[in-house]
């Protein structure tokens, strides 16, 4: 089972229109894979420290006008990535390289404002886009399901929703606290599931029969989506979904995570420092209660009874103030903080004063456009936790790979990844060292960032 999709292709020469923290993530992930990346940004002193720091071409210009795409080589180009500030400018570069490009070219768009998500626009043949990521509207989905499942930090889906891979954080009291994997079968037996990855102090662990589990661990666990009530009623995690939920920050995050809580049949609150935004937030949002003021305000949190809320979610659009009010939010009594941030510097702090989740809508966009742009026979591939520490990888296994036919516990998985789950004709296999992989399964995968 060789790592295929774009890295077992032939190179591929990928244009990233954009320099920023997406478009340079994902270059330096694509360059990994030995693509031949071009980056463009109208800005030569951001394209420099990325030209600097990885290997790959750079070009000053303007993403908008056909002549820049022509001096990429767009004529020669697979795939075109455009992750600029501005909606605009990456929906004119996509319709350009429609028709500057071959007719196989693969046209990516970063596009934060959902009306030109409309599916009067997108529904036809001719849209120039074959994948629009919003990062805003993607971060509030993950918001969501954290706030189904109250212990959870993350969760996400593979092999068409039948296996889930959840984060959980071990408390002193938990039945896991304390125990080894190995005796995890012993302890919990109505169900099956695997303890993928454990973040400890910041390092990622991919976990041996002898590693014990230790309160403060972050863990990753996989278990099959038709038992994961059962499995948290097993381990203690909490499934009735909160109903009060307070929002720091109208941002179109906020409004999007209140649009679909209010729609759950809640009322949230959302707390926006802006007159004018909130005065149009509660014209759009009927069934949200929308207040002027400063949420970095302790009488206002005190006045909208903080210490009653089962969540505080923090997604204002200015880092600090969302960071102090999150952190006030905490301190006053709230009973679980999700909070996003783009500010790598700040998740130290966050993790110290126990955030219950911190999720960042740059790292979102990258993750979701590495998952779209993965083909053959790697089906889907995410970030596990901060950062790219760590990576799940669904493949489809292939006649051809030597892993097919042979049991698990004879095959040179590299250290630093484990084999977390078969799903064979519909059923999910969670694997022990006999266990054979067969053609056509899909394998899931996590590997530390160096085992990938």
């Amino acid at each position: 089972m060789k790592y295929a999709g774009l890295a077992a292709e032939a190179q591929m020469r990928i244009l990233i229109l954009g320099a920023g923290v997406v478009g340079y993530n994902i270059a330096a992930r694509l360059v990994q894979e030995q693509h031949d990346v071009t980056l463009i940004d109208r800005d030569p002193t951001i394209l420099g420290q990325a030209t600097d720091d990885l290997d790959v071409k750079g070009l000053v210009g303007n993403c908008a006008l056909p002549k820049t795409l022509d001096h990429g080589d767009i004529a020669n180009t697979h795939m075109l990535i455009a992750v600029t500030d501005s909606d605009e400018v990456n929906l004119l570069a996509c319709y350009n390289a429609a028709a500057l490009g071959t007719r196989d070219l693969i046209k990516i768009a970063r596009v934060r404002e959902p009306g030109y998500s409309d599916a009067r626009l997108t529904s036809q043949s001719h849209f120039p886009v074959d994948l629009i990521i919003n990062p805003e509207r993607v971060t509030a989905d993950r918001i969501l399901a954290l706030l189904r499942y109250p212990d959870v930090t993350e969760m996400l889906e593979f092999a068409d929703g039948k296996v889930e891979i959840i984060g959980m954080t071990v408390i002193p009291t938990s039945p896991l606290a304390g125990l080894r994997l190995m005796d995890l079968g012993d302890r919990f037996f109505r169900t099956e599931f695997l303890v993928a990855a454990i973040d400890r102090a910041d390092r990622i662990i991919i976990p041996s029969g002898r590693d014990v589990i230790l309160p403060g661990d972050e863990l990753y666990i996989v278990v099959r989506a038709s038992e994961i009530e059962a499995a948290f009623g097993e381990l203690g995690i909490k499934t009735t979904p909160v109903s009060r939920v307070l929002i720091l920050g109208g941002s179109r995050i906020g409004e999007f995570v209140a649009t679909d809580l209010s729609a759950r049949g809640l009322k949230p609150k959302i707390i926006e420092p802006d007159p004018s935004r909130a005065q149009q937030l509660s014209h759009a949002l009927a069934d949200t209660v929308v207040l002027n003021g400063n949420p970095s305000e302790p009488r206002i949190l005190q006045e909208e009874n903080i210490d009653e809320m089962q969540a505080v979610v923090a997604c204002m659009t200015s880092e600090e103030i969302n960071v102090m009010a999150a952190l006030l939010a905490r301190r006053m009594g709230a009973q679980r903080i999700i909070a996003t941030s783009n500010r790598a510097d700040y998740k130290p702090l966050m993790k110290a004063t126990a955030f219950d989740a911190c999720l960042s809508p740059r790292q979102v966009a990258v993750s979701s456009i590495l998952h779209f742009i993965r083909h053959g026979e790697v089906v889907a591939v995410r970030a596990l936790g901060d950062g790219y520490r760590a990576e799940v990888l669904e493949f489809e296994a292939q006649m051809a790979s030597d892993a097919v036919r042979t049991p698990i516990r004879d095959l040179k998985i590299p250290k630093g990844a484990v084999i977390a789950a078969l799903v064979r004709d519909g059923m999910v296999l969670i694997p022990r060292g006999e266990t054979i992989i067969e053609e056509r399964d899909h394998v899931l995968v996590v590997a530390a960032e160096e085992a990938v």
